[in-house]
């Protein structure tokens, strides 16, 4: 541990204790079960009374990055990244409320207002315009389908049999050779790695990837 907390910050030296420990739990440097060394060491360690590092470890306890084990010592929590992620999760409304800007409530109200109206476009959708719509063709199209009761809803487990085997075609174009049934259709990508984190992985994989991204919503990560 280079670091030490500075006497001529603006910020009290428990102060700096409590947010450079916090950083190190945040940044993954000091991982969930990760012991500290003792009061006395750190004070030591950072020339500061004993009684500062006590009252910096107590409100990292109390805030849920450490914990005590009674006759062992201070480790990192093993909830402490449930505890960063819930309080990285920003305070909309606040904000909002806070801003120099005014909320566009409504603004908001006056779009949902107009877009009632046949003869105004709201092209921040995206949507066409109603007579721009191949209606006409769609209702033929309707027409010529035969509904099976199996197809809505109650096909096979592992999704459409017909799009699993379009797939395989697919992917057999781009040299991967599979069958149908070793093909699962999910709702979506949230979906899909949230089936992967919970059936494929063991516990303890380490997974790689940018930022942002899905994993950072799934509970598992």
């Amino acid at each position: 541990m280079e670091w030490k907390p500075s006497r001529h910050s603006h910020l009290t030296l428990q102060e700096q204790i409590v947010e450079w420990i916090q950083t190190r739990i945040e940044s993954g440097d000091w991982t969930v079960g990760t012991k500290l060394p003792t009061q006395r060491q750190l004070a030591e360690h950072w020339n500061v009374n004993r009684s500062i590092v006590q009252l910096a470890l107590d409100e990292l306890k109390a805030n849920g990055y450490l914990e005590s084990k009674v006759g062992s010592g201070i480790y990192v929590a093993g909830h402490s990244w449930n505890v960063f992620m819930n309080r990285a999760q920003p305070n909309w409304k606040h904000h909002i409320e806070s801003s120099i800007h005014k909320p566009n409530y409504h603004t908001i109200q006056l779009i949902n207002e107009y877009e009632q109206y046949d003869d105004i476009i709201r092209l921040g959708t995206g949507e066409l315009s109603p007579e721009l719509l191949p209606t006409k063709q769609l209702v033929e199209s309707l027409k010529s389908i035969s509904l099976n009761a199996k197809d809505i809803g109650y096909s096979s487990p592992r999704g459409n049999e017909r799009l699993r085997k379009a797939l395989c075609e697919y992917l057999k174009r781009r040299g991967i050779r599979t069958q149908p049934e070793n093909i699962l259709i999910v709702s979506g990508a949230l979906q899909a790695l949230q089936l992967i984190a919970l059936g494929l992985l063991e516990v303890g994989s380490i997974v790689f990837h940018e930022e942002p991204s899905y994993l950072s919503s799934v509970h598992p990560f």
